[in-house]
């Protein structure tokens, strides 16, 4: 039973930039050790001033690379919902730093943007956290898919804006293989792909559910349905007409800033909510590289029992694991993720494989 005394302090930003969460030279080492970041990228100029984070010509450079090997190294996971005995999750960037580089664990969209938000601003980049909502396009329960494909969630989930030169980037490593996994510009229109042959879009536009109606044509005075903005997936683009291409909504965010306190809120009733996808499912994710490790290639997904690959349009079962002991082991042989026999035994029964 929790303690019932009025808390003596809550959680909020420190107002004092001497107090931000920041990590040593050496912590950051160890984080780049982690994710093997590159010996070229290790010589960075921006590592040795970190002035130079927000310049397109050197701190886009390292940005891009600290995604690209972070998605592949540190899984998107809820792992610590289920394999745990205490089923709780913490957005401290101390105990991140413990869990996701010196525990090699992964974790959630909050977990792991909270993070990297953290790193970032260690190394010099200017760094804004943000909050979106989840399209149920998303949704992994077919109703919800076939009916309310046009609607989203609520606030559930975290993304981090990064300014370099004068524009701000999109950088989220935390929505799995359905993520951007690579920086993009916070640009109206902006268009590139990303897991090739897959399109993904940016939009400044309003949603479906909004009580403001639209403005009447040619009046003044009504502003209309709030802008959001929109990221999107394309994943069979047409090559003869682009027009037609079919666009999937994955999910919405705002430029309003989020605080840690916001975050609190919402990680702990995506943690704790019965309803929710995480405390429902099992899932990991690693993404893939291409052998240069320049690109993101595709995917490697556990859900529940099943592990499928995906490159490029290509799908595949890697394997199916029929018992509770075959799922360990998979997380093990194939994410690296070796749970300890406490964390075995934290899972409930009802959601144990069985033979």
């Amino acid at each position: 039973m929790g303690s019932t005394d009025p808390p003596t302090s809550l959680t909020q930003v420190a107002l004092d930039k001497a107090d931000w969460p920041l990590f040593t030279k050496a912590q950051l080492l160890e984080y780049f050790e982690r994710i093997d970041l590159p010996q070229s990228h290790l010589e960075s100029i921006v590592l040795q001033d970190g002035l130079q984070a927000g310049t397109v010509e050197y701190g886009l450079p390292l940005l891009q690379a600290i995604v690209r090997h972070h998605s592949s190294r540190v899984t998107f996971d809820n792992l610590v919902l289920h394999y745990s005995a205490h089923k709780t999750v913490t957005l401290d960037p101390v105990a991140l730093f413990e869990r996701i580089v010196r525990q090699k664990r992964g974790g959630r969209c909050m977990e792991q943007n909270s993070f990297l938000a953290a790193v970032l601003r260690s190394i010099g980049y200017e760094v804004r956290s943000g909050g979106g909502r989840v399209s149920r396009a998303m949704s992994p329960y077919p109703e919800v898919r076939q009916h309310q494909s046009t609607t989203y969630d609520g606030w559930n989930h975290m993304l981090n804006l990064v300014r370099i030169g004068s524009e701000w980037h999109v950088v989220d490593v935390g929505m799995g293989s359905m993520g951007p996994n690579m920086v993009i510009p916070l640009r109206d229109g902006f268009e590139t792909t990303s897991i090739a042959p897959r399109l993904i879009r940016l939009q400044l536009r309003p949603i479906a559910e909004s009580y403001a109606s639209a403005p009447a044509a040619g009046g003044e005075g009504r502003p209309g349905p709030p802008l959001l903005w929109c990221y999107d997936c394309c994943y069979r683009p047409s090559e003869s007409s682009p027009a037609d291409n079919v666009w999937t909504p994955v999910y919405c965010f705002t430029e309003a800033e989020f605080l840690p306190q916001d975050y609190e809120m919402m990680s702990w009733f995506t943690s704790t909510n019965p309803r929710s996808f995480f405390t429902r499912y099992v899932t990991c994710t690693k993404m893939l590289l291409d052998e240069s490790e320049e690109h993101v290639v595709g995917n490697l997904t556990l859900f529940v029992d099943t592990i499928r690959k995906q490159v490029g349009a290509t799908r595949s079962v890697e394997a199916e694991c029929k018992t509770e002991e075959a799922r360990v082991k998979a997380l093990a042989d194939v994410f690296g993720i070796v749970l300890t026999e406490d964390e075995v035994q934290g899972l409930p029964d009802d959601r144990k494989l069985q033979t």
